[in-house]
Formats: structure tokens, sequence, C-alpha cells
């Protein structure tokens, strides 16, 4: 696999990488506050428990492995900080869940919302040579915040499994220059083989200027520097690399090593204040009628398997190692697509994805009802989660409800529509290079694709739930309990790409206790069987455009996975990658 230049181990940001790197991962001080009445936010007093950062309390990589639900924990951390003269110092926090407050030696430096978008505050007033980090973190059980497939109630059910309360992924500090680069988003044009950077600093200040030097296997194809007028701005970057004999180098899963390295250094009177490593891939993801095109030319037939993104040991939060080998798994199975489901990844499984080749949609984790609240919660989190992922060249399509959670009336309510709605031209406004659909699986409203859900164990009856588009686009049901009308009231079919973006299921587990779609498979073959006659039901229906198997793994007591939850192959890989490519 070729690494992009600016890639470092264990680094959580692939994308805008910068030298300064400090992970406070790792021993921390750790309490239940089961009562919600304790206070250490001074800094002074011992917390008396340690676990394992970034892990949450209820995994065994955590340390602790507690089971019993708590809806308030504390962190405390000490740590030792060298600061550069003339450099700010930033403490960022990938992943807490759901409301973090945060003291850095007894001083307040504020409040997020939010589980599964990155925040960041300034500490170069409060860091010191010895420090003490305090974070407290509320994760209220209340089925109005986005939760994805964490469970609100005090047991596991169905596909809802335990809570991951308070810190899940990386913090880590970095420097800057007292001006920065706040971020980077690379919207390329496949059609004039060139790109748009846009950018934004911290300050517009005078004589301070933004370059960009791009390279294609380490040779420079373009260089471009602007003046910074605005805090935002824009950079054109032209991208034929007239050194080679085809000079137009677009990125796709069958070429994934086809990407350009760009170092962006920020300018003052012509020093070098900030400097930032990063890549982007010439890609382009459209429509046209029925079919998916990527770089303009139809995709070949979309193959994805839906990933709930739960690891052995940590739940939701996967070491480097762990991510990397889930996405070589994938691959191996002849899958060329991943559905990220209820869940908002780590930024290195991205990575990973750009790097090796394997198309992704990215999903918002749902709510379960509707009020002010959610409304609130979802939309903002959604914008800053766009932002974050954005620039990908893996990330195909974004997601920001799945079969209604979250907006249950969505159907015949106006108000639930509008507010699906919202979220699909939030994403379209912060990211028109790629596809969003609404709303997964059925009672869609505004959506670049008709993305259906349908559970059927009997490839004969799958087959001819499709076989009338134009009736099923209509709002003709569907034979199977698990799929409703195919849109909302007042929306319809215009011709949108047809993917089966969740199907199959098909149970394989000895214990008889454990979840999953219609009768078991009672041996192996049966279940290579099955799995082999639903995808040969849906990939030999021409309308439809492809498919997303579910599920990758095994969750729980969800065992409906080709792997065991411990990655382990119910039926071969080589069995699998046959029965995904035998009908390209």
């Amino acid at each position: 696999m070729k690494h992009a230049q600016c890639y470092k181990s264990g680094y959580p940001r692939p994308k805008f990488v910068r030298d300064s790197f400090l992970s406070l991962d790792g021993k921390c001080e750790f309490a239940f506050d089961y009562d919600n009445n304790l206070d250490y936010s001074s800094g002074k007093k011992q917390l008396p428990l340690e676990i394992n950062l970034p892990f949450a309390y209820n995994t065994e990589s955590s340390g602790i492995n507690e089971e019993k639900d708590c809806e308030t924990v504390w962190y405390r951390k000490q740590f030792a900080f060298k600061k550069s003269r003339g450099k700010r110092v930033f403490i960022n926090f990938d992943g807490a869940d759901y409301f973090t407050k945060v003291w850095l030696n007894g001083k307040y430096l504020g409040t997020h919302e939010g589980g599964y978008d990155r925040f960041t505050f300034e500490i170069t007033k409060e860091i010191k040579e010895n420090n003490v980090l305090v974070v407290c973190c509320v994760d209220p059980f209340d089925p109005a915040y986005p939760k994805g497939k964490q469970r609100h109630l005090d047991h596991n059910t169905g596909c809802f499994y335990k809570p991951t309360v308070g810190i899940w992924k990386t913090v880590w500090i970095e420097e800057t220059g007292e001006n920065k680069i706040d971020w980077v988003y690379p919207e390329t044009e496949y059609s004039e083989c060139r790109a748009i950077v846009h950018y934004e600093v911290d300050k517009a200040e005078k004589g301070t200027f933004l370059s960009a030097e791009v390279y294609f296997n380490g040779n420079k194809v373009a260089e471009t520097e602007t003046e910074i007028l605005n805090k935002e701005g824009k950079i054109l970057i032209d991208l034929e690399n007239r050194k080679e004999q085809l000079p137009m180098k677009p990125w796709s899963a069958g070429v994934p090593q086809q990407f350009f390295d760009v170092k962006y250094r920020l300018k003052k009177n012509g020093k070098v204040i900030d400097e930032v490593g990063s890549y982007f891939a010439l890609v382009s993801y459209t429509t046209d009628k029925d079919r998916i095109l990527i770089n303009y030319l139809p995709a070949t037939y979309l193959r994805m398997v839906l990933n709930q993104g739960y690891y052995v040991g940590g739940d939701l939060t996967g070491t480097e190692e762990q991510i990397y080998n889930d996405v070589c798994l994938i691959k191996e199975m002849g899958f060329n697509g991943v559905r990220m489901h209820q869940k908002i990844e780590d930024e290195r499984f991205y990575y990973y994805c750009d790097m090796m080749g394997l198309y992704v949609w990215c999903e918002m984790p749902s709510a379960y009802v509707t009020d002010d609240r959610t409304v609130t919660a979802l939309l903002t989190q959604w914008a800053s989660i766009v932002k974050q992922i954005r620039g990908f060249a893996s990330v195909m399509a974004y997601v920001p409800f799945n079969e209604s959670w979250g907006a249950l009336q969505v159907k015949e309510n106006e108000r639930q529509q509008n507010f699906v709605n919202a979220a699909y031209f939030v994403t379209k406004t912060l990211v028109p290079d790629r596809l969003a659909v609404g709303n997964d699986g059925w009672e869609h409203t505004f959506t670049d694709l008709l993305t259906v859900h349908n559970y059927s164990q009997d490839k004969e009856s799958l087959y001819e739930a499709y076989s009338d588009t134009e009736g099923f686009a209509a709002g003709e049901r569907v034979k199977d309990l698990h799929t409703r009308s195919a849109f909302s009231d007042g929306y319809g079919y215009d011709g949108q790409p047809i993917i089966l973006s969740e199907f199959g299921g098909v149970k394989y587990s000895p214990d008889d206790t454990s979840w999953g779609y219609g009768n078991a498979a009672n041996t192996e073959k049966e279940l290579e069987n099955r799995i082999a006659g639903l995808v040969k039901a849906t990939a030999e229906n021409k309308k439809i455009a492809g498919y997303c198997y579910t599920q990758f793994t095994d969750v729980y007591q969800e065992k409906n996975g080709l792997l065991t939850f411990d990655r382990k192959p119910k039926i071969s890989l080589e069995k699998i990658k046959h029965i995904n490519e035998i009908y390209l």
C-alpha cells in the first residue's frame, strides 16, 4: 500500500497533518458520578480509578470493564509539556459523548455538545510545564439526542448495544503559529482537471500569504500562492501532470494510488508561520438517470458491506491496526464499498479507504424521537461532521437519516419532512461534489439515490420485489414486512439510481438467543447458498445499480455477520469474494 507523504503512524487527523503532536491517550485517573453530584474541576483531588484512554469504561481495553450504566464520568490526566517560543497551543478531542466540560490547571476552557465530531480549545495561556487536565462527560440516556446503535434502555435488545459514555477517541495537543490554517477543503473538478481548494485561516493580516505545493509520485506538478485578504478564500490548482504520458490522474477504487500530495504553508512577511501536510485526489461522483457515474463513467456495480465499526476490546474505539485490518478484510471479500452504519469512524478509516481503494458512505448516528433538541443537535453536529470528513476521496455519499429514525412520522408529517430536507440541503451545500441520501431505506424526500432496505430471506421474492421499478417507486407495497413506501407523501421517483442499501442479514450462530433476520441458516453450506442466492437475485436485477450486504461482522447479540465479532470468517473469504464478483 502506498502512503501519502504526510502520513504519520498514530496521527489522528491524516488529511491535515502538523509536525507537532502529543497524544494524551493512555493511563488516566477516572471516577463514576452515579448521582451527578461530584466536583473534581479544580484538579486538586485525585480520582479513585484508573482508565486507559481513549476507551469507554465498559470496554475490556479501558482496564475497568464495568457493565453498570453511568451517565456522568470524570477524568483527571497529569502531563508534562514544553511549549515552543512564539507558538500557540491547542487541545483536540476527536470524540467525547455527549456533553463535555473541560478544565486545564483549574481554568475552565469550555463545553461541547455532541458525541461524534472533533472539538478544540486553545490552551496557550493555560498550559505549563506540568499540567492537570480535568474532563467531565454527561451522556443522558435520552432518545432525543443522536445515539446511533447505543441503546437508551437499560438492556441490549435486537440490533442496539451498550452505551459508549465519555471519551472514546484520541485526545491530543498540537502547536501552531501565531496565525494558523484552520482548514482546507479541496473540491475537485474532474471536467476541468483541477481543484478548487477552499481554506480558512485564523486571521486575515497584511503581508500574509498561503501557498500550496502539489506533488504526484514525488514530482512537483503545481505551485501557487495567494495573498490572504479575508479569513476564507479559494485557491485554484491545475492538476494536469504534464510530466506523464497521460497527464490526467483520476482516483477510483481501482487506482487508489493516484492521489496528489500537498504542502500548505502560511507565510507572513516571507516567513513560514504555519505548515500543514495533506493530500487530495481528482474524483467525481454524479448520477445519470439510473446509474451512478464515477469520473463520468458508469460505475462498476456497487458492492458494499454494512459495517457498524465495533471492535474487539474497544467497542466503537478501534486501534489503527484494527482499522487497517478491517479495510483489508473488506477488500479481500470482493466488496468495493462500505457503508459505515450509525457511526462516524476514526478518520484513519477513511484514510485507509483512500489509500487502498474502497468507496464509503458516511452516515449520521440517529436519534429516535423528534423534538426541538433533536433538530438542533442533529443539524449542528451533522454540519460539523460533514466539514470534518469532506475531502476524503473515498467518501461517495452522505446519509443524515436512516430508516426514518429521529423522524418516525416523516411519511405524512410535513415538519419532519422539512427536518430531513434541511439535513439533505446542508449536505449538498457543504459537499456539492458528493451524493446525498436524505433518509436511507424508505420514505424518501429529497435524495440523489433511491435506496431501499429489504431483508427477505427468499431470493425469488427479493427479485420480484423490484422487477416493477415504476410500481415500487409509486408506492406499491413490497412483499416484505421490513420495507415501507419508497417515498414520503408529496415526493416521488425522478429516475434516481436504485441501491438495495440493506439486505441479507442471514443469521448463522449456535446461540439460539442471538438476533438476526428471518430463520437462521443451520449449516455453513446453507449460509453460503442463501447469501449467494440473495446476491444473485439483486445483481441480476438490471434495474438495481448496487447493493449493501448486512453485515461485515457480528456485533454482540446480533449474529448476522459474514465474520464473527473477532473477525473469523463463517465461510471463506474466497467464497465471499466469488459470490460478490461472479455477476459482474
